[in-house]
């Protein structure tokens, strides 16, 4: 049986894939390039790969940044399987698999490995990167993205090697890419260059495409989503195609399992908090009326600097507490909003002045932007939206020197209030959970329904959210209120439904 060689290629944030080879081949960040290196410290052509008999040689072709084998700068050398070769200082680590199986043997192989992910407890993210990154490693394409069906639409989950605006990045136009959803019908290009349609698409020429596979995510005769894996480059060991259809079917029954199993969980959670809120939050809350009002007596009645250390301790603690009931109260509880027409300048500037001396002192200048402006809105509901995004905001800061900017201006149809600050940030894995009841990232009191409470009382003022993080450079939440808002009840109903606030992970 003959050899048969793979690429391990690994880029400088851990992404791996596999590229089969038979022959010679060159690697580099131009198009023209076997394999597609898109790092910037890549040269144009920078590694060539020649099989000589059953011997591999390595040469680097003049680079800039150099390649290296162990310790030693290559030029041109043999290269062992097995032997790591690092491309412009990391960049890339490319490694030469040599395996005696069969093409039904890795096919088998293939399956079982996408069934396994059937049996692994993962999150949904986790989950999709894992799909996406099989299914490269499978077709032995270079790029890719997985999109889900959410809210009525199509919405790219994760991708790689593609930049942030996929309709520039891909070979297909995105409409294409819908048909295949809508339809079910998949695109299976091996090779561009037999197809004369796409031969004269001015995309396809730009880009110089070589394969293309756009597959829909199915379970049932329901549509999930689609998938979408390009390569510049013909792939010399295509998959079989019912064979790869058949993981990408088990890849649509994992996604569909894990959503279902987190949909069933949060849905035991929303019901728990009810539960508890009508059964002993306000029982609780009143006795802790009883205790706020002891430790004041206490407090009043003696000089004694312990006693009254001891006494503003307690109070400390049934304020949190007390807090935390209110929390649970307005999360469980769905409520009209008592709209009043307020200035948004004095209503925020009102918020924002007690913290002020508390900010400073933590070395953060927070300060506000914004004329007069109109709006309806709860005053007593809406502070509460504002007080848990400015508390976020100030423990994020905590320790750091920085600003927290409070800004608000018109927009066609209702005004959107932001609060931006320089503190940690979120990565990217936590940011999808920040809405979650009872979640708290970076917090060691809190009651992990902030934001839930932000979200319910947006929702009812017929608004929306936007949560942009990236980690290490700070946040920015932007709440939108329209003019004429939907009812609270109605939209609140309608957010348990589905829809969701926007969450994304690059701040400006």
């Amino acid at each position: 049986m003959p050899q048969r060689y793979q690429l391990l290629i690994r880029d400088r944030h851990g992404f791996e894939r596999t590229v089969p080879v038979s022959r010679s081949v060159t690697l580099g960040r131009q198009s023209l390039c076997d394999v597609v290196l898109s790092d910037s410290m890549i040269s144009r052509a920078h590694l060539r790969l020649e099989l000589q008999g059953e011997t591999w040689w390595a040469e680097d072709l003049g680079t800039t940044h150099g390649s290296t084998c162990g310790e030693q700068q290559l030029g041109r050398a043999i290269w062992t399987p097995g032997t790591p070769l690092r491309l412009a200082d990391g960049a890339y680590v490319i490694t030469l698999l040599c395996s005696d199986q069969s093409s039904s043997e890795l096919h088998l192989q293939a399956i079982l490995e996408t069934a396994q992910l059937l049996a692994e407890e993962v999150d949904l993210e986790d989950l999709l990167e894992q799909s996406l990154d099989k299914l490269l490693a499978i077709s032995g394409t270079d790029r890719g993205f997985l999109m889900l069906l959410e809210d009525g639409e199509l919405t790219p989950r994760v991708q790689r090697n593609l930049g942030q605006e996929l309709e520039g990045s891909i070979h297909l136009s995105m409409s294409s890419v819908r048909k295949v959803f809508e339809t079910g019908d998949p695109i299976w290009i091996l090779n561009v260059s037999e197809d004369d349609l796409l031969q004269n698409q001015h995309s396809i020429q730009r880009l110089e495409l070589k394969t293309i596979l756009c597959l829909p995510l199915l379970l049932q005769g329901r549509r999930l989503g689609v998938v979408y894996l390009d390569s510049r480059r013909p792939i010399t060991e295509p998959p079989d195609r019912e064979t790869f259809e058949a993981i990408v079917a088990l890849c649509a029954i994992a996604i569909e399992r894990t959503r279902l199993s987190e949909e069933n969980l949060r849905s035991h959670v929303l019901a728990t908090v009810g539960q508890v809120a009508s059964s002993i939050v306000h029982d609780f809350k009143n006795g802790l009326f009883v205790l706020r009002g002891h430790a004041d007596l206490l407090e009043l009645s003696t000089e004694d600097p312990k006693v009254r250390h001891h006494s503003q301790k307690i109070l400390q603690c049934v304020d949190r507490l007390t807090h935390l009931s209110q929390d649970v109260l307005d999360f469980a509880k769905v409520r009209e909003p008592r709209r009043e027409t307020v200035d948004l300048r004095s209503f925020l500037d009102a918020i924002l002045e007690p913290l002020v001396p508390r900010a400073a002192e933590m070395g953060v200048n927070l300060h506000a932007e914004g004329a007069s402006c109109l709006v309806k809105l709860d005053p007593g509901r809406f502070t509460r939206v504002m007080e848990n995004l400015l508390a976020n905001a100030l423990d994020a800061t905590q320790d750091l020197s920085g600003e927290i900017l409070v800004a608000w201006h018109s927009v066609n149809g209702g005004v959107q209030i932001h609060v931006k600050d320089q503190g940690r940030g979120m990565p990217r894995r936590m940011i999808k959970r920040i809405f979650e009841p009872f979640f708290t990232y970076g917090k060691k009191k809190g009651t992990g329904l902030g934001m839930a409470t932000v979200k319910k009382i947006v929702d009812e003022h017929g608004g929306s959210l936007e949560f942009l993080s990236e980690e290490g450079l700070g946040t920015e939440v932007i709440v939108t209120l329209p003019d004429h808002p939907i009812t609270g009840v109605s939209k609140t109903l309608e957010a348990s439904t589905g829809k969701n606030p926007v969450v994304r992970p690059d701040a400006p």
